[in-house]
């Protein structure tokens, strides 16, 4: 790593938590580019997923209690949710 991205990725560790996982989320999306091949698996992996929640409907989770799930997991200190 060169002398200015080490100085970045310090500057970017001494963010709050919510800054810093919206600036994971902007260099992952930069990473990710125009891959067709991707679009396609998601694409089946979308249609699986709704025949499993169509096949057993017991089993599908609200999207409050999934994040409800994912907070108590993985904690961030001082996330206003808590």
């Amino acid at each position: 790593m060169d002398e200015s991205t080490e100085k970045l990725t310090s500057a970017a560790l001494r963010l709050p938590p919510a800054d810093r996982a919206k600036l994971a989320e902007a260099l992952l999306v930069s990473l990710e580019g125009e891959d067709p091949s991707w679009e396609a698996a998601w694409l089946v992996e979308a249609a699986r997923r709704s025949r499993a929640a169509n096949a057993d409907p017991s089993r599908v989770r609200t999207a409050a209690d999934t994040f409800a799930v994912v907070r108590e997991r993985f904690p961030v200190e001082g996330d206003p949710s808590r």
